[in-house]
């Protein structure tokens, strides 16, 4: 497989349309909300549009969670790819690591997407960047790297 293919198109073929919507620094090791007042402000659900870097034109649309205790979660739409994972605040925003992981279609052993986000939360806003990695289940080597943006806003009842 070659490093130039898009993600879109290797992460489908993978079953897994990665959710790169929130990751760039480094997340501390034991990532927790209890007791911080900024973290209260990141709780909750978003929806968030998020878009590759070139050469990739991808983009796309997530739902993602942040619960107390620093856990982590975002969904793809429309296709279902779960992400798991943890956040944190920081005196420059949020940091968030998580995992995506499906097997391939065929049988193989597919892909597990490493993505980690630095973000901002403004109100009912959301944005940021994300970095991801693409390893293969098999052997654990590095098929794609990416960088890219996202944008969201909160979700209300």
């Amino acid at each position: 497989m070659s490093n130039t293919l898009e993600r879109r198109m290797l992460l489908r073929g993978a079953g897994v349309v990665g959710v790169s919507a929130v990751g760039v620094a480094a997340v501390p090791e034991t990532a927790s909300a209890h007791g911080d007042e900024h973290g209260r402000h990141l709780l909750g659900a978003w929806m968030i549009r998020h878009t590759d870097d070139p050469p990739s034109s991808d983009s796309g649309l997530a739902i993602v969670s942040f619960a107390a205790g620093g856990v982590f979660a975002a969904e793809e739409l429309p296709d279902g790819t779960l992400g798991l994972g943890t956040w944190a605040v920081d005196s420059d925003g949020f940091d968030v690591l998580f995992f995506e992981a499906q097997p391939a279609p065929n049988g193989e052993p597919g892909v597990v997407v490493k993505i980690r986000v630095h973000g901002h939360v403004h109100g009912d806003h959301i944005s940021g960047t994300y970095r991801l990695t693409v390893r293969s289940a098999a052997d654990d080597s590095v098929v794609a790297r990416g960088t890219g943006t996202f944008r969201g806003e909160r979700l209300r009842v």
